[in-house]
């Protein structure tokens, strides 16, 4: 087992910490993009997004607790960390809630009608992930072995890094709850110096964070209303989602592509735990991932659950599953109390968010490395459509494309990559591809995937013909050697005819 250099502390400060964030900065983005009001956030939303995470990480820590280290030395296996995705959650917010909403503002909706209408389109599409899910998880070691894993593990990087770029701007809007962070990181881990008191480095992060908050006079509060955050059912918004997600532009170009990106996620995820000693099942994984997705669809949760990285900065920094089971204690006590605005207040929170961007870049350089061939021209197929739509939803889809095309070609596929460009000129000519609506109209961008398609094609046929004019023929029946059964000079047992038989055989001398 590694060295626990920081202690299960920090695991669990990066584990809460980092969750907490995203949990404000969605908040934030409801009140921005869908003008919610704080007591439809307050006692509607984040009753969905508390409880299926507290149970998540319930069920992480009772999965690791089912699979004890191979000798009391190792300790228990570190727990799977589960909850939101700060990518997904706003590529969600920008590709979906915020399309919706004004469309629905636009119909004639009142505002927080169409604030809802948004929120249950979400509600509905955490349905179908967690279906999926459901669906994948009894293949789920199989699907880690096929063609498709080179574009599973670029697009889990680029979301990671994705994940990474978002949380800069919070960390350089606190520049001293990030210094928080960072200078014990620097200074207790790489350069190894010895920690003062002998505490912990997660307890140093904390209080340094907390220091530079009080210094600043930074807080960070939710709508602090009266009532708890206990969950209700919210059955009525799957269906009204679904009434209304299957008539929009957005499924197809941001729901279906999101639904591909959390699944190809959670397998890259998965098969990084996998490559440690004794892990979790990632069958099981999948599953109780799938039962949480849809139970928490059904408490109006918003965002999918699914596998974060970090394993092994979680495994380095506080193996065990204590992390797990104390954040999901701290998320119950927190809606059972119904204090949840009061708690935010004094978390430093850029302080925890920058311990988790560690230990996500800690997980996404492995999953970098595991990729089995050259990495470059992956990683910029699928980077480069976040770059160049600056993190828009159908920059997802045209991922997937350019991925799907690298990664078939390079694996000398040129039929499928062909079948892939396609595809990807049906798309381009419905509009959904590039321009994120269905307008029908075949484009020069349409006309430029199908002509690669054309190339790709004729490039899998000369070749097929060329490997079958390489394969060498069969020689003559006249230059054929004789049969040795039907040679003249010998017996079927290949014996000479002219050699003695043992009939024929002088007798044996008398003993």
């Amino acid at each position: 087992m590694p060295e626990k250099v920081g202690g299960a502390g920090l695991s669990l400060l990066a584990l809460l910490g980092g969750q907490l964030l995203l949990i404000y900065m969605v908040q934030a983005q409801m009140a921005d993009v869908l003008v919610s009001k704080p007591e439809f956030v307050y006692l509607t939303v984040l009753p969905g997004l508390v409880w299926p995470l507290a149970l998540a990480w319930f069920y992480s820590a009772w999965q690791a607790r089912k699979h004890p280290g191979s000798s009391p030395q190792a300790g228990w296996v570190t727990a799977i960390p589960l909850g939101y995705s700060m990518a997904s959650a706003v590529l969600l917010g920008v590709g979906l809630l915020g399309p919706i909403f004004r469309q629905g503002v636009a119909q004639g909706n009142q505002i927080q009608q169409a604030g809802n209408l948004a929120w249950s389109a979400a509600v509905a599409l955490t349905l179908l992930i967690g279906l999926c899910q459901l669906m994948l998880a009894p293949v789920a070691h199989r699907l880690t072995r096929a063609l498709s894993l080179p574009v599973c593990l670029a697009l889990g990087a680029a979301l990671a890094g994705l994940s990474l770029l978002l949380r800069l701007p919070w960390l350089v809007q606190h520049p001293l709850m990030a210094l928080g962070g960072l200078l014990p990181m620097v200074a207790f881990l790489m350069a190894g110096l010895p920690r003062p008191f002998g505490l912990s480095l997660g307890w140093i992060v904390f209080g340094l964070g907390l220091c530079a908050q009080l210094a600043s006079g930074t807080t960070f509060e939710l709508p602090d209303l009266s009532g708890s955050l206990l969950p209700n059912w919210q059955i009525t918004w799957i269906e009204d989602g679904f009434q209304y997600l299957w008539l929009q532009p957005e499924f197809f170009s941001v729901g279906i592509p999101l639904i591909v990106a959390a699944l190809a996620r959670d397998l890259v995820l998965l098969r990084e735990c996998q490559s440690q000693p004794n892990p979790p099942s990632a069958r099981a994984t999948l599953l109780g991932l799938g039962l949480l997705n849809v139970l928490g669809a059904g408490l109006g949760c918003g965002l999918p659950l699914g596998v974060l990285p970090g394993f092994l900065g979680y495994r380095r920094w506080g193996a065990g599953q204590f992390y797990a089971q104390a954040g999901g204690l701290w998320l119950a006590a927190f809606g059972l109390l119904g204090g949840f605005g009061t708690a935010f207040s004094w978390l430093p929170l850029p302080t925890l968010g920058l311990i988790l961007v560690a230990q996500l870049l800690t997980s996404a350089a492995s999953s970098v490395n595991q990729i089995g061939v050259q990495p470059g021209y992956l990683l910029v197929a699928c980077w480069l459509p976040f770059t160049a739509n600056s993190g828009e939803g159908f920059a997802l889809l045209v991922g997937l494309v350019w991925g799907s095309i690298a990664v078939t070609a390079r694996a000398d596929r040129l039929g499928e990559a062909a079948w892939v460009c396609l595809a990807g000129s049906l798309l381009a000519y419905t509009g959904m591809l590039h321009r994120n609506l269905w307008d029908p109209d075949f484009d020069p961008q349409a006309g430029a995937y199908l002509v690669t398609a054309v190339l790709l094609r004729i490039g899998h046929v000369m070749r097929a013909g060329a490997a079958a004019e390489s394969v060498p023929q069969p020689p003559p029946a006249e230059l054929l050697p004789p049969d040795s059964s039907e040679s003249p000079d010998k017996l079927a047992c290949d014996t000479p005819a002219d050699s003695p038989l043992v009939e024929d055989a002088p007798p044996a001398p008398a003993s």
